[in-house]
């Protein structure tokens, strides 16, 4: 049974839970689901409805996205003040958060305080694609729906059909799932120049540490702003898990096959609790990048507490 499906059990059986968060890699599937999940519980098969849900102005309904690295506090002030109200069109109301990971810790607090007393027949559903960096408190008072792995090689391959160099499309698969955002990202930078630099530096990461903190400069001036730098984020965390798969003998998952052995080479010398602890900070980074610190303190961090 498909994750749409079990929503709709949930829903024709009337045990629906106040708050779901999708939890998984493809962002396309999860936006499907929650979208045609929101018009089960507004529209119930009304089609003028559904039509005012997928055009995003039906009234008992809101749906929160950035394109920016930050989902700003006032646009969850705005979210809180309108599910606050009677619902006008129907029974319930439904409010959909796209990578909820991109709340700041202000956002995530207001929206905790709401999950926690949570207005009569509102259902939230919040979707996020790095659900590690979403508060301990807002998972516990969520229902998790988890989505399976898209198929990452698959993914890469659309990429290259679009005329994009392989190597720079098995790093944008470890930034997003979407076809446009890819495209976007190679067309507007030099991805080429800028893989080259999170190569190099992941090697310095573990083979001489004070030259890693002086290449933060140059690497940098390839990841120019917040979107680079959290792709950036996303593609050292690949390396390591590169490591973590030679370590344990899955090679074919490599995302950089063409460093298969500099990869193996690392994964001899590093024990698997070093291996964790790079995951750690990386993920702290992400953390600290969307909370607008400074990217370079960022990248200083992950040298300084990574491996020793």
């Amino acid at each position: 049974m498909d994750e749409q499906q079990k929503l709709a059990n949930a829903y024709h059986s009337n045990k629906l839970s106040h708050a779901y968060l999708f939890e998984g890699d493809d962002a396309q599937s999860m936006q499907h689901v929650a979208m045609e999940f929101a018009k089960l519980i507004l529209c119930n098969g009304n089609q003028q409805c559904e039509l005012k849900v997928d055009n995003y102005n039906q009234p008992d309904f809101i749906y929160v996205a950035s394109e920016e690295n930050t989902i700003k506090k006032e646009q969850i002030e705005q979210l809180v003040h309108r599910m606050n109200q009677l619902p006008i069109e129907g029974t319930h109301k439904v409010y959909i958060i796209e990578d909820f990971e991109k709340l700041t810790v202000q956002g995530e607090n207001s929206i905790l305080k709401f999950l926690e007393e949570p207005p009569e027949n509102t259902i939230a559903i919040l979707m996020s694609t790095k659900p590690e960096q979403i508060l301990d408190t807002i998972h516990s008072r969520c229902q998790h729906v988890y989505f399976k792995p898209s198929d990452k090689q698959h993914f890469i391959d659309r990429l290259v059909e679009q005329g994009i160099n392989r190597a720079v499309a098995e790093m944008l698969s470890t930034y997003t799932t979407q076809l446009d955002t890819a495209k976007d990202l190679n067309e507007e930078h030099d991805l080429v120049t800028l893989r080259k630099s999170i190569v190099h530096w992941c090697e310095l990461l573990l083979t001489n540490k004070p030259m890693a903190l002086i290449a933060i400069i140059d690497l940098l001036k390839n990841a120019k702003n917040r979107k680079l730098q959290s792709l950036t984020l996303a593609a050292v965390n690949a390396f390591f898990e590169d490591i973590m798969h030679a370590k344990v003998g899955t090679e074919k998952e490599y995302i950089y096959p063409d460093l298969k052995a500099e990869v193996e080479k690392y994964a001899s010398q590093l024990t698997f609790n070093q291996i964790i602890l790079m995951y750690d900070q990386i993920t702290e980074a992400h953390k600290k990048l969307m909370q607008n610190v400074n990217p370079t303190l960022v990248f200083e961090q992950i040298v300084i507490k990574g491996v020793r």
